[in-house]
């Protein structure tokens, strides 16, 4: 009853939030110091930076997915590599799916290439509201699933499923435009499954909710973030509440063409620093992150079609 509630919440956010104003006919979707090409969900890199902007895919645009974890070769035996698709099905309506593939890599207790398989599965939505009438906040909501699947080792997955619905809110500054404040809420609704799995520290492992909020900062091919996030189980997870304040400034580079033409793909590093604070006590830490996107339109020969075009 608890997680009917919470999602009857949130679609009601997200019904007085589609009381929206269209965008003005030849308005860019993004600011023109933003890099071309890179979207909201290029920029989303897990572990550096993990808000869902509200801008989707461009309709019809295909995209194939390619996201190795290389922080993984120094604190996991195994290496993770999810695969996957993005498909914009409508201007401002997208979906996701992914699969996470796992290999041991060789550099821990595990022989290279000794174990290897299958150990999560993705699927995800998100639909574009538009600017809101008051103040002009662009607005998403969208829903994440993963489910574990297969016998992975315990390093490459926490065993859970998650169901993750969300709203998500940002606005360019107009003073300059380079700068952006984005906020948003949602939840992290979990069933336990006999997958055996880890948990990362500081990481509820049941249901719960969260706030989080930041701004982005784009110079060409830079975006530097600063994102803060609270989440709690209070009130909706087990009886011992669980509550988790983190930070993460980040930088994301968009990697230029001109040193990537000879292997194509759209690719995008990122770099992160984290602190968070929960039930495992403070905790610090960085990452770096690095993903490939492949337009199949390009892959094919085809030319992408140019915003507004039918």
């Amino acid at each position: 009853m608890k997680r009917v509630l919470l999602l009857a919440a949130l679609v009601a956010a997200s019904l007085r939030a589609d009381e929206t104003a269209e965008t003005p006919a030849g308005t860019p979707a993004r600011a023109p110091e933003q890099s071309p090409g890179l979207t909201d969900d290029q920029l989303r890199l897990r572990g550096i930076f993990n808000t869902s902007l509200p801008d989707t895919e461009r309709k019809h645009s295909l995209r194939f997915i390619f996201h190795p974890h290389f922080g993984d070769f120094t604190e996991k035996d195994h290496v993770r590599i999810p695969l996957g698709f993005r498909y914009g099905i409508t201007e401002k309506w997208e979906g996701t799916a992914e699969v996470e593939g796992y290999v041991s890599h060789g550099f821990g207790d595990v022989p290279a290439f000794k174990e290897y398989g299958f150990s999560t599965i993705h699927l995800g939505t998100k639909y574009r509201l538009g600017e809101l009438r008051w103040g002009g906040w662009d607005t998403a909501v969208g829903f994440d699933y993963l489910q574990p699947v297969g016998h992975p080792p315990p390093d490459v997955t926490d065993g859970l499923t998650h169901l993750v619905p969300f709203v998500s809110f940002s606005r360019r500054l107009e003073a300059d435009p380079r700068w952006r404040a984005f906020w948003g809420f949602g939840a992290d609704l979990i069933n336990k499954t006999d997958v055996v799995g880890e948990l990362e520290k500081n990481q509820i492992g049941d249901d719960s909710v969260n706030v989080s909020g930041g701004v982005v900062w784009d110079r060409n091919h830079w975006h530097y973030t600063l994102e803060g996030q609270i989440a709690t189980s209070r009130g909706i997870g087990a009886p011992e509440d669980s509550t988790v304040f983190t930070l993460r400034p980040g930088v994301v580079w968009d990697v230029p063409d001109k040193y990537t033409h000879w292997v194509g793909g759209n690719w995008v590093i990122g770099l992160a620093l984290r602190a968070t604070d929960g039930p495992d006590g403070l905790d610090f830490g960085a990452g770096m992150k690095v993903r490939v996107d492949f337009d199949f339109k390009k892959l094919i020969g085809r030319k992408p079609k140019a915003i507004g075009e039918k």
